[in-house]
């Protein structure tokens, strides 16, 4: 009986529905399923998200969502590319990856559920059904020397994005964290592949958009709006992403860097602060100095100044902090 029915399908239509609600029979015949079907459906709604009931023959969503959609930001996307959004997977940069072979340069993969997406050092990023913007981009890059640096340009370029809808404080932890208020709003990973005698270069990103209640997170995390506002929609902000990503990976193919290094640092969160940086081949400890013009995190250890490309950041606080 018709196409299988997905979750986001359900969803659609409940959330455009007057008060979000809507007689069974109704979505029945508007999905063309059978009741079993729209249970198991349901039933998978609410085992991530709590969303939809049940009471009688009418079903409700619980709030309305802030769904995606591909054509409203595939208007405003700049160059070339594809825009997919995915109704679940686990991870957009492992689909990506996978699928190496099949991208081209400019296409854009965004999930309105993440089941498993990926941090930087093997880190998990934990996302939800319609509160975050979760999606990953290729270019192609003539050398893989192009990327040095790229983590940081892409988080100028985020920290650009969300600062076009009001917001004053944003900043960056080298080398690939958005924070907002001292708490973390979202991270980036950057991956490539050989292709011909290029590379593909995958950049995921990852932002809280509206505030959620996590069940295995331990640490609070920033987010962009506690709850859903009219005037602004996921959309907006995931063109805005795209549009600068995609600037920002031409102006490193093209080695203009100068001016994008110069915009981290100004929204430098490590700046003067003594941190720990865990590395392939050791620990330092000192205090941040900035970064030098490849991007790479200048620390200042005793009476020497190092550069470090890679790492891991902890704060090395006063025994009275702890």
């Amino acid at each position: 009986m018709g196409q299988t029915l997905s979750y986001l399908r359900l969803v659609k239509l409940l959330n455009s529905a007057p008060n979000h609600t809507l007689q069974k029979e109704l979505v029945l015949t508007a999905l063309e399923t059978d009741e079993s079907s729209l249970n198991k459906v349901i039933s998978e709604v609410n085992s991530f998200s709590n969303l939809i009931s049940l009471n009688e023959d009418t079903l409700c969503l619980s709030e309305k969502v802030d769904l995606l959609d591909d054509m409203s930001i595939f208007k405003r996307v700049s160059g070339s590319g594809r825009i997919a959004i995915l109704d679940k997977i686990d991870s957009t940069n492992s689909f990506m990856m996978q699928n190496a072979k099949n991208i081209a340069s400019g296409d854009v993969v965004i999930a309105e559920l993440q089941e498993n997406g990926r941090g930087s050092r093997g880190g998990k990023w934990y996302s939800s059904f319609g509160k975050q913007l979760t999606l990953s981009l290729c270019y192609v890059f003539d050398s893989i020397d192009k990327i040095q640096g790229l983590s940081v340009g892409i988080g100028v370029a985020v920290a650009q994005s969300i600062e076009r809808f009001g917001f004053e404080d944003i900043l960056l932890k080298w080398p690939n964290d958005i924070y907002r208020g001292h708490k973390k709003l979202g991270g980036i990973l950057i991956e490539s592949v050989p292709y011909q005698k290029k590379f593909k270069v995958i950049i995921g990103v990852g932002i809280n958009v509206y505030n959620d209640q996590f069940k295995d997170l331990d640490r609070e995390y920033a987010c962009m709006f506690d709850n859903h506002i009219d005037s602004f929609k996921r959309n907006d902000l995931a063109a805005a992403l795209i549009n600068n990503i995609k600037k920002t990976c031409y102006e490193f193919s093209c080695g203009n860097t100068k001016m994008i290094l110069e915009a981290f640092k100004a929204r430098d969160e490590l700046l003067g602060k003594n941190i720990n940086v865990e590395t392939v081949s050791g620990t330092y400890t000192g205090r941040a100095a900035g970064i030098d013009a490849k991007g790479a995190l200048l620390l200042a250890v005793e009476d020497k100044l190092i550069s470090l490309n890679t790492g891991h950041i902890t704060y090395n606080l006063p025994d009275d902090e702890e």
